[in-house]
């Protein structure tokens, strides 16, 4: 969701950066990118472990909510779709079963749905909030089919991130990345079965996969 339907990127980017300097921790938009497509707790606890002097005066929980009321309030304010998402979103709708797997909390992606005006196109929401294990770990999206009754193998994960394309590839799921420019020459990005610049650029129909994505092809 994050980065390939609404363009929240950015308002995660200074979201962690507004809310960690206030708790002592300078960051800036190369460092957060370290953490793209990670949980927002995992990010708190990567960079206790990357700066052993980070020590923020609340609780790690406290330190989630902050950074997600600062999300979520710049989300339903701001957000805006990434270039043909909700055009393919609209597309899809109603010819295959759709999901969101994300990495982002329940109440994020509620947020972003909405402010696009297509929660309702989607089966299943499903956060890896609710797992033990966020990307790159597969769990999301084995979660993510198994509510949607089909077998990862039959299924289609579009990705913007390198973790997200290694949880889906591990959840033996075809993949698309579009990934944003600084991370279209990853070596993870490179072991999607298709790449593209936008979704925008996505022609199948539901037919066409529906018959086995025989053109996506490495």
């Amino acid at each position: 969701m994050d980065g390939l339907l609404i363009d929240s990127e950015p308002i995660w980017q200074q979201s962690e950066i507004e809310v960690f300097g206030q708790r002592g921790l300078e960051l800036n938009v190369l460092d957060c990118m370290q953490t793209m497509g990670l949980r927002i707790d995992e990010v708190v606890r990567y960079w206790q472990d990357k700066v052993p002097d980070f020590k923020p005066a609340v609780s790690d929980e406290q330190l989630v909510k902050e950074v997600l009321s600062e999300v979520k309030q710049r989300i339903l304010s701001e957000g805006k779709p990434m270039p043909g998402a909700v055009e393919l979103v609209n597309r899809l709708y109603g010819t295959l079963p759709l999901a969101v797997a994300s990495s982002s909390y329940q109440e994020i992606i509620q947020a972003a749905l909405t402010r696009l005006g297509i929660l309702d196109r989607f089966e299943v929401l499903h956060s890896a909030e609710r797992e033990k294990r966020g990307k790159p770990a597969p769990d999301v999206y084995l979660s993510a089919c198994e509510s949607l009754s089909l077998e990862p193998q039959n299924c289609l994960a579009f990705e913007d991130s390198p973790g997200g394309v290694r949880s889906a590839l591990a959840a033996g799921m075809a993949v698309i990345a579009v990934p944003e420019p600084e991370h279209e020459n990853h070596p993870d990005i490179q072991k999607a079965h298709l790449k593209l610049k936008s979704l925008e650029d996505f022609e199948w129909n539901a037919d066409q996969l529906r018959s086995g994505i025989p053109e996506l092809n490495r």
